[in-house]
């Protein structure tokens, strides 16, 4: 056993042997201490197989799961990232504004003095502005 560890530490780099525990010397002695040495070593490679390796799978599906999640959660972002920027843009093109300007100049005089009491141009603007913007962020 002290040869196959010592064969080993010649064989692989030391980095493989880093966490391993330093083995402790058994003497195993008549045919029952053979038996238990054998059954120890069984269930070391028991252990490995099954309890070890799909530990391992779960862990690995745990952060693959939360790794795309992260990724869901960033291109959401990026998607509302770039419907805002199409929005301004978009509403930048249309000037609304002007638009409800020259309709302003049409009205009568009363009427587009209760209008601007009434604050119903910004409104109207505004309203305008949020569907648009509902429009575009609908679409991304």
């Amino acid at each position: 056993m002290k040869y196959l560890l010592f064969a080993l530490f010649l064989i692989l780099p030391f980095s493989t042997f880093a966490a391993l525990p330093i083995p402790v010397e058994q003497e195993v002695t008549g045919l029952m201490g053979m038996v238990k040495f054998v059954t120890d070593f069984l269930y070391t490679i028991y252990a490995f197989i099954f309890n070890y390796i799909p530990s391992l799978i779960v862990d690995f599906f745990v952060w693959l799961t939360a790794w795309a999640l992260k990724m869901k959660f960033y291109f959401m972002y990026q998607g509302l990232v770039f419907a805002h920027e199409v929005a301004i843009l978009f509403l930048d093109l249309i000037d609304i504004s002007s638009a409800v300007n020259t309709a302003i100049s049409s009205l009568p005089q009363d009427m587009k003095q209760l209008a601007v009491d009434v604050r119903f141009f910004e409104s109207l603007t505004l309203v305008v502005e949020a569907w648009i913007t509902r429009l575009v962020y609908s679409g991304s």
